[in-house]
Parts: C-alpha cells; sequence; structure tokens
C-alpha cells in the first residue's frame, strides 16, 4: 500500500509537537522544528522507512539539541527570567497543538524543571519519560551508549529531584481550580490575609517580560513579598482588565487581557505536602503571547 506524505503528517504531526516542545519550551521553536522534519522528509522515500515513529522522533529530538545548543547564549543574555511559553488549552480548535494539551496535560512545572537539564539530559528524559522508549532506542536516536543513556537519565532524574523538592509538578485540575479561584477573588479583593493563607511561606513568583515590557528581573521570594507585589498591581489593573480561568497545561490557571489582547498568562504549581500555592509563573512576554487566542 502507498503511503501517502499527508497521512504521515497528520498521523504523526501533534507526537513531534509534543516531543520538540517539551524539549524546547517553546511553541514557536517546536513548530519549526516539525515543520523544518517534515520538509526535509517529503526529500526522502518514505516507502523505504521501515519505523516511521522512530524515525521522526530522532530528527525532531537531534534538531531540537542543534536548537537548545544554540539557544544557550541567547538565554544567558535574555532580560530577566526566561519561562518556557505557556500553552493555553482552545478546545474548540481542531489545531494538532490542542490535541497535545487536552491529551497529554505536559504540566508547566515540569517544562520549568527541565530547564536545569543539559540538553542531552533533557532529550534523554523526555524520550524516556514521555514517549516510553527504550535505552536501546534511545541511544540509536542519539549515537550514544546505552549504558551513557541510562546515566543521563539517572542524572536528569537527580537535578529534577533536587530542583522540585516539594513541588506538586503533576496536574491536579481540581485542586489547582478550587486555588487558582480563591487566588482571584483574594487578589481582585486586595485581601492581604487570604493572600497569605494561599501562599507557602517560601512562594516564589517569576515574571518573565524579556525586556519587552515591566517586569520583575528576579524572582520574588516569601509570601509577604508574593503578595505585596500581587496586591500593588492589582490596583494598576484592576480598571482597565478582564480575568479569564483557562486550562494552561492542563492545569487551571488565568489570562489577563486588556483591549481584547492577552498581556499576562499566570501559572501555578501546588505543593505537593500542604494545600497551598508554592510557585506562580507569570508570563507577560508579548513575543510569547502571539499564539493564544481569549
Amino acid at each position: 500500500m502507498t503511503i501517502r506524505m499527508e497521512d504521515v503528517y497528520r498521523q504523526y504531526k501533534p507526537l513531534m509537537f509534543s516531543l520538540a516542545y517539551r524539549m524546547l519550551g517553546s511553541v514557536t521553536e517546536a513548530e519549526d522544528s516539525v515543520q523544518e522534519t517534515f520538509l526535509a522528509l517529503t526529500q526522502s522515500d518514505i516507502e523505504d522507512i521501515h519505523h516511521m515513529k522512530s524515525y521522526l522522533c530522532k530528527a525532531v529530538t537531534n534538531r531540537c539539541l542543534d536548537t537548545l545548543k544554540s539557544a544557550r547564549w541567547k538565554r544567558e543574555q535574555y532580560v530577566g527570567e526566561w519561562l518556557p511559553e505557556p500553552l493555553v488549552d482552545d478546545s474548540v480548535s481542531g489545531d494538532p497543538l490542542q490535541a497535545v494539551i487536552r491529551e497529554e496535560s505536559i504540566s508547566y512545572g515540569l517544562l520549568v524543571l527541565l530547564e536545569n537539564l543539559s540538553p542531552d539530559e533533557r532529550a534523554v528524559y523526555v524520550l524516556r519519560t514521555a514517549l516510553g522508549y527504550e535505552y536501546s532506542a534511545i541511544a540509536e536516536m542519539l549515537n550514544k551508549s546505552e549504558a551513557g543513556c541510562r546515566k543521563l537519565y539517572s542524572r536528569a532524574q537527580q537535578k529534577l529531584n533536587g530542583a522540585g523538592d516539594g513541588l506538586q509538578v503533576e496536574a491536579q485540575p481540581e485542586r489547582s481550580k478550587r486555588l487558582v479561584e480563591q487566588l482571584i477573588y483574594a487578589m481582585s479583593h486586595a485581601d492581604a490575609h487570604a493572600l497569605v493563607r494561599l501562599l507557602s511561606q517560601d512562594a516564589v513568583l517569576i515574571t518573565d517580560g524579556g525586556g519587552k515590557t515591566r517586569a520583575a528581573i528576579h524572582p520574588i521570594r516569601s509570601d509577604q513579598r508574593v503578595v505585596a507585589f500581587l496586591t500593588g498591581v492589582w490596583r494598576k489593573w484592576e480598571n482597565n482588565v478582564s480575568i479569564q480561568i483557562r486550562s494552561i497545561n492542563g492545569q487551571t490557571g488565568f489570562v489577563i487581557s486588556g483591549e481584547g489582547q492577552p498581556t499576562r498568562v499566570i501559572n501555578v504549581v501546588l505543593n505537593s505536602r500542604e494545600d497551598r500555592i508554592e510557585r506562580l509563573y507569570m508570563m507577560i512576554n508579548p513575543e510569547k503571547l502571539k499564539h493564544f487566542s481569549l
């Protein structure tokens, strides 16, 4: 039976995007890597490719590794904190990107933690945990030894466990929805006491403005400082913005918009040991909000 390029694209694009997004933390870069991979595929005789999924995963992974290694300098020069681009679920869209969000719930907290890994560690971790590949297959994809891939995975786990101690990075929609609703209510009523009760004592708020709009350059640490920031910015927002609770990377977050345009996307990570918010990630960089729809 003849294999059609259109069928291959339709079948594998969502999976390839999921892989690239986990690798890069960028919607635009992930889409570019996937498109370049399929463009290169058109130059090949696909009838000769016997394991299409593995072939595409290898191609996308290596493109992502090249991107990560070349982007290191850019991220080191980035103004303020660099955060991954969040994915907001648009359930009415037929875009494969949206299918990835709904079906796989790529935890935003985990994406942030993945930034602690080297490119090779990240590739092994993603291929192993997200796609379920055996070490032998990963070794073939990355042109490394099986033992080397096992060591990379072990190092990745150690780094993630250390960086994410106490964080509930897996999606818990019902729990996060309740806490986000309470957070929005407390913010909109400038209720500092309620905000303190919602946050862990060592809560951290990180904003990403990329030097393109006003944002905190450094993380804001401790519940009291986070509360002071939130109540301060709300006084500037309250008459000019609207808030939508949305599914962001499979968890409940919210989008703040002004004049019909999204201006901030806020995601939360919960504490695994208490019913409080441990991290708030606020995306303000307009370049990273281009793909959002209200």
